[in-house]
């Protein structure tokens, strides 16, 4: 076993659980997305199939209504998966704390939110193919860049407390020590630091710097204030350099070039289908447009997602090592990192393919030794 001088050595019963744990989602979750991706091809023969008769009128409501046909087959064919894999799995591995009952709200207030933004994306999508037939697909781009913007400033704010009851930091000491390290990196915090009632749902621990202006906040889930308070410094420092190196602005760039692209290809493959398939279902406005666009979205970010994590997991080693150099004291990120492992019960050494493939963090021993190497130098 491929091991870090210097730092514990994970029992072999935990790497046995750890491992078998991760490799069952990593299972469950393959087999969900390829029944998605199956439902998604269904419906786009289907659309193909059928007649056109859509009123120009209807372009909102018949995009509201596809996409959320569709999201909520995908729901129910996935179902099984995400009951065992996000419900049984973690119960059975004490890593959740929800009944069934709140289980399944939560997922419900999901699908709820699924419905109203994507669905009313969808049907502005038709409105704006149907106004400008020529030039939709970078006027229909420009759109949805500007949604994923607005959605990644305001989903941390508004609505996480959909799931998660926030409240002032009760610790005077621990939230002055992180007051004054948001101080010595020169990160501007107007909202304050923040606790969050993870434990209400699960064992797992987590720290964000989230929101923007006014709204900017340090959050930390009550599960991980039982770490160290130099751990709880090092973890906070690490999530400051996201926002210190831009990393943020920088994958939403990338999302919403991928975006981009995606409005390109559908126009061509939108313009070919017309030409040789089915030219009364692909005029702009049709229904079949958004199973289109869901479909070039879903390749697309199947071929894109490897680059995406590449680029991600970089991003996590220069946030280590900016938290071992602005974090007080040494071996605290390190140390935060072994027990959120533990906690979160994460194979600390994955395959190598399965980290290029699905992880946008680098495995522990990797960041383990990284951070020795930096604080030895």
């Amino acid at each position: 076993m491929r091991n870090t001088s210097g730092y514990p050595v994970f029992e072999d019963e935990f790497l046995k659980r750890a491992r078998s744990y991760q490799k069952r989602r990593l299972y469950v979750g393959l087999a969900s997305s390829i029944l998605e991706f199956a439902v998604l091809i269904a419906f786009l023969f289907w659309y193909l199939g059928a007649e056109a008769g859509k009123s120009a009128n209807g372009a909102f409501l018949s995009g509201f209504a596809v996409f959320s046909l569709i999201a909520l087959s995908k729901t129910l064919v996935s179902f099984p998966f995400d009951y065992y894999g996000g419900y049984v799995l973690a119960h059975r591995e004490n890593l959740s704390n929800q009944s069934l009952a709140a289980w399944l709200w939560d997922r419900c207030k999901g699908l709820a939110l699924l419905l109203l933004l994507g669905g009313s994306a969808s049907g502005i999508f038709l409105k704006i193919m149907i106004a400008w037939p020529a030039d939709w697909w970078w006027i229909a781009a420009l759109a949805s860049v500007l949604l994923v913007v607005f959605l990644s400033l305001i989903a941390p704010v508004l609505l996480a407390p959909i799931f998660f009851r926030f409240k002032p930091l009760a610790d005077e000491e621990l939230k002055e020590r992180l007051l004054a390290l948001l101080t010595r990196t020169k990160t501007k915090v107007y909202g304050g630091v923040w606790e969050m009632d993870m434990s209400s749902k699960s064992n797992t621990a987590n720290a964000a710097l989230v929101g923007w202006g006014p709204s900017r906040r340090v959050v930390l889930s009550d599960t991980l204030l039982d770490f160290t308070p130099d751990e709880i410094e090092a973890v906070l420092a690490h999530e400051i350099a996201h926002h210190v190196g831009r990393h943020i602005p920088a994958l939403i760039a990338m999302k919403s070039a991928m975006l981009v692209f995606a409005m390109y290809i559908s126009s061509h493959v939108l313009e070919w289908l017309g030409e040789w398939a089915v030219p009364a279902l692909v005029q702009p406005g049709e229904p079949a447009c958004v199973v289109v666009l869901w479909v070039v979205l879903g390749l697309l970010g199947a071929v894109v997602t490897p680059v995406f994590l590449v680029i991600s997991r970089a991003f996590e080693y220069r946030c280590d090592h900016y938290s071992a150099e602005y974090a007080e004291a040494r071996g605290g990120l390190s140390s935060a990192l072994v027990k959120l492992c533990k906690q979160n019960l994460t194979d600390p050494d994955p395959p190598g393919w399965v980290v290029a493939l699905f992880h946008s963090h680098p495995s522990v021993y990797d960041r383990l030794a990284r951070i020795e190497s930096w604080e030895k130098a």
